[in-house]
């Protein structure tokens, strides 16, 4: 697997923030790829967390196997 090389100007910050947050970096570097990555909705029947790609427009909630609606969603 490809595993692309984080700019050396980040590293610092990211250190000081897996430190502050008593998380490994990676978990770190993930979260924020999340946060850019996805949109969070929550599932109208259950309430569980979806995170959704960017531009889609229904999702599938893994939980209660409900369809869920993005524009209903958001």
């Amino acid at each position: 697997m490809y595993s692309p090389r984080i700019d050396e100007k980040h590293i610092p910050v990211l250190y000081r923030r897996a430190k502050r947050e008593k998380k490994p970096m990676t978990s770190v570097v993930n979260e924020i790829l999340s946060d850019y990555l996805y949109l969070t909705v929550h599932c109208q029947s259950c309430n569980a967390e979806i995170e959704i790609e960017d531009g889609a427009e229904t999702a599938y909630c893994e939980f209660c196997e409900c369809e869920v609606f993005i524009k209903e969603a958001v």
